[in-house]
């Protein structure tokens, strides 16, 4: 199982690795601990339910023609790889400039300032959900849980090791919070400020990294089945 979960990270870095998911954390701690912890409750929960149910149809609908699957995975990884290397280069070309949240973004962020209660919970659940990208990256991740040649616990236990990692951007800075007080809250805004200013840098050098292995072990599994 190990190997497995290894493979998921780069999945999960690439999901957590959100200037959204640090705003929202942020926005969140500032209406209150308790908020806080339901939105982050919710988020974790949306991601496992996402992954679960993506990972549930992977293993009754693809599992007979899993022989198949290591080719499909290859073609996904490398795809995604190159995907990821184009749009570092893009954004390293780019000329640099101020960048103020897009309009959804900047509603998502508005709506959690005022979400109170249970409701706190579900917009955590629909956060963890995610738009396109989080639910692209959820499903190449099921997939390769679903390509895993484990049984249903073993399965169940990466839906929860990736779904924690996808997350960690919301959940760690909320439990620090609660834990430690201001310091971290302090902590997430610094982090936040420091990733406005090096976006460029962190998201072309993040991007050739996790492109590299990809590549890399698309190209590998392809080998393994020559």
């Amino acid at each position: 199982m190990a190997s497995e979960a290894l493979e998921l990270i780069p999945y999960a870095l690439i999901a957590a690795a959100s200037p959204l998911g640090l705003a929202a954390t942020l926005t969140v701690l500032r209406t209150g601990r308790a908020q806080a912890l339901r939105v982050a409750a919710g988020v974790v929960v949306g991601q496992l339910l996402a992954c679960g149910v993506l990972v549930a149809i992977g293993v009754i609908i693809v599992q007979p023609q899993r022989a198949k699957r290591p080719y499909v995975e290859m073609a996904l990884e490398v795809g995604l790889g190159v995907a990821l290397l184009v749009v570092g280069l893009i954004v390293r070309r780019r000329p640099q400039r101020a960048e103020s949240p897009s309009g959804r973004s900047k509603q998502i962020l508005e709506r959690l300032g005022r979400v109170r209660g249970v409701t706190a919970f579900f917009a955590g659940l629909a956060l963890g959900i995610g738009g396109p990208k989080r639910l692209v990256l959820t499903s190449l991740a099921s997939a390769s849980i679903t390509a895993a040649g484990l049984d249903v616990p073993g399965k169940g236990l990466l839906v929860l090791w990736y779904s924690v990692l996808a997350t960690a951007v919301v959940w760690v800075p909320v439990v620090a919070a609660v834990i430690v007080g201001q310091p971290a809250l302090d902590g997430v805004e610094g982090a936040l400020q420091w990733l406005a200013r090096h976006r460029r840098p962190v998201t072309f050098y993040s991007s050739l990294v996790i492109s590299i292995f990809l590549i890399a072990h698309g190209l590998l599994l392809l080998v393994g089945q020559a």
